[in-house]
Order: C-alpha cells, then sequence, then structure tokens
C-alpha cells in the first residue's frame, strides 16, 4: 500500500512539473524569460539574462548556457598561419630598429613604435604604424601610416600635415630592406 502511495505521489509530482514547464514557457511569451515575475532569479541572475537577451538582439539566451554551448565545438588544436610575407616583415622590422617599438605582432603583421621625440623639438612627437599585408613579396604588401602630434597648452593635438610622402619613403625603405633580406637568405 505505501508502495501505491509513493508511486501515486511520485506520479502527481511529475505530472505537475511538466505542466509547470509549460507554464513557465507561456508565461515567458508574454513576459519575457527574464522579466517573468515566476521565475525565481536572483539580481546577478536577471542581470546576465537581460545582458544575454541584449547581446542576442532581443532573444533572450537559456540562464544555464554555458561558455561551451555559447561557442560550440571548436577545436581546441589551434592551428597558426604566418598571413605575413616573411621578407616583408624583416623589411619591416628593420626600417624601425632605431626606435622603441610598442607593438610588434609577426601573426597579424603589424608594427607599432612608441611614440618618438626629437631632441631638437620636444613638443612634437610621432609615431610609425606598419602593416604587413600580404603572403607574397609586392610592392604594394606592406602599408606604411605615419601620424605626428604638437603639445599645444599641456594637450597633444593630431597634426593635420600630409604625410604622405615620408609615408612613402618609409613604404619604400620597407621594399628596399625587404630585398635585402631575400639576398641575405
Amino acid at each position: 500500500m505505501k508502495i501505491y502511495g509513493l508511486l501515486l505521489t511520485l506520479f502527481i509530482v511529475v505530472s505537475c512539473s511538466g505542466d509547470n514547464q509549460k507554464n513557465l514557457e507561456n508565461l515567458d511569451k508574454v513576459y519575457g524569460k527574464c522579466d517573468n515575475p515566476h521565475r525565481q532569479l536572483s539580481d546577478i541572475q536577471y542581470t546576465i539574462c537581460k545582458d544575454k537577451e541584449r547581446a542576442a538582439g532581443g532573444e533572450p539566451f537559456d540562464i544555464e548556457t554555458s561558455i561551451q554551448d555559447l561557442l560550440g565545438n571548436l577545436n581546441t588544436n589551434p592551428t597558426y598561419q604566418n598571413a605575413t610575407n616573411k621578407y616583408l616583415w624583416n623589411g619591416a622590422i628593420e626600417t624601425t630598429k632605431s626606435y622603441p617599438l610598442k607593438i610588434a605582432d609577426n601573426q597579424g603583421g603589424y608594427i607599432e613604435t612608441d611614440w618618438i621625440y626629437s631632441a631638437d623639438n620636444p613638443n612634437e612627437r610621432c609615431v610609425i604604424k606598419i602593416q604587413v599585408l600580404s603572403d607574397e613579396l609586392v610592392s604594394t604588401g606592406a602599408k606604411v601610416k605615419l601620424l605626428c602630434q604638437e603639445k599645444i597648452s599641456e594637450n597633444w593635438i593630431t597634426q593635420q600635415t600630409d604625410l604622405s610622402n615620408e609615408e612613402k619613403i618609409l613604404t619604400l625603405k620597407v621594399l628596399e630592406n625587404a630585398a635585402q633580406s631575400v639576398n641575405s637568405f
């Protein structure tokens, strides 16, 4: 008899929980998953739910969604590819070797110097940015950008001077150094 009572209780609990889930889903459609008053969300869970909703463009995520679910089945063994031409890269490094470097990312093909100051004019500074765009040794494989600023009233203001000639000279220097790099290998 106790077994029948236990089975009956278990049956009622399971039946009600299915209806409760359906009711929650219906109320989610009315109120939205995060704002459903029948969901017992802590303040942190509510904030996360709303953030996920905004990130998905208004579509709510399941609160229990894990990072693995969001990322999918990613390959855990990364593959590294060098998308930059090694000669252009070496030419760019050679061109900037007399300056302190802030960034030198050979995988992304990007070099940026720290600010370069002139002893003659401490109120002016420049930075050189070089991006290797090609995996082939071509004349358009490197892009050089020169940015200069002037100190006015304790503020650094970007100069509106046309520096395209200086950028061309630096680009030619990168290409010249790249050609020398080919010959040295």
